[in-house]
């Protein structure tokens, strides 16, 4: 279910894109990304010390709706983002919030990941500090820089440099790929869609599930068969 606010008397509603409106799992669905790994880095985790301590792991990044447990368009782009390097090199949450926090200060930004500066200075800033902790090699930190800059060429911006568009990626592992697959607030109540059809992956899933063929889909949405594959591909894996 999309959840949306109002906001109160004399407040305008937050834009849509800062709506509360993917709980944690269908967030690490749509990213590929393990569900208790959304739920650290958005709500934070509880641990126990060697000493058997509870101790908290504070969040990484501000859920929008944080007494619902819900994230907002926005903040499925700062886990995108951050799920560049968890995907190839498993930095840990302790690490990553550290890094996180320093950009956050040399930046003078809030939300720093979505912040235009970090496109500029800030992976810099942020690969300089998270070398320093993991103690990678400069072939290490040139692909740290890699994946960053691959993950935000998949952020679409508007001219204020506000996140308007996210491609996912299709495959869990792929570092580059194709851009028929996209989460836009703007349509479908922000689920995934075959973009150039502006149709929800699901009902392709669906119309395979139900019969429908590829080379059918293709002809009814007027789309290439390689679309509705993709499409396919990731509904499949969004579902699963």
């Amino acid at each position: 279910m999309t959840h949306s606010r109002t906001g109160s008397p004399g407040n305008p509603p937050p834009e849509r894109s800062e709506q509360p409106a993917y709980s944690a799992s269908e967030a690490a669905r749509i990213l590929a990304l393990p569900a208790a790994t959304v739920k650290a880095w958005c709500f934070g985790q509880k641990y126990r010390s060697n000493a058997g301590e509870e101790k908290t792991f504070q969040p990484v990044i501000a859920p929008a709706g944080a007494s619902e447990r819900l994230l907002s368009f926005a903040n499925l782009c700062e886990l995108h983002v951050l799920s560049a390097i968890r995907r190839r090199h498993h930095v840990s949450l302790h690490k990553v919030r550290a890094s996180v926090q320093y950009v956050q200060e040399h930046l003078g930004s809030a939300r720093p990941l979505l912040d235009t500066q970090f496109q500029t200075n800030g992976i810099d800033l942020f690969v300089e500090h998270t070398s320093k902790l993991l103690n990678v090699s400069r072939s290490g930190q040139q692909a740290l820089r890699g994946d960053f800059e691959r993950a935000l060429a998949r952020i679409e911006r508007n001219e204020a440099g506000k996140p308007i568009r996210l491609f996912p990626y299709v495959h869990p592992n792929q570092q580059d790929g194709s851009r028929v697959v996209a989460v836009d607030p703007t349509l479908s109540f922000g689920r995934p869609v075959l973009l150039r059809a502006g149709v929800k992956t699901d009902v392709i899933v669906s119309r395979f599930a139900a019969g429908d063929s590829i080379q059918e889909m293709a002809e009814d949405y007027q789309v290439a068969i390689n679309e509705i594959e993709e499409a396919l591909r990731f509904g499949q894996r969004v579902a699963a």
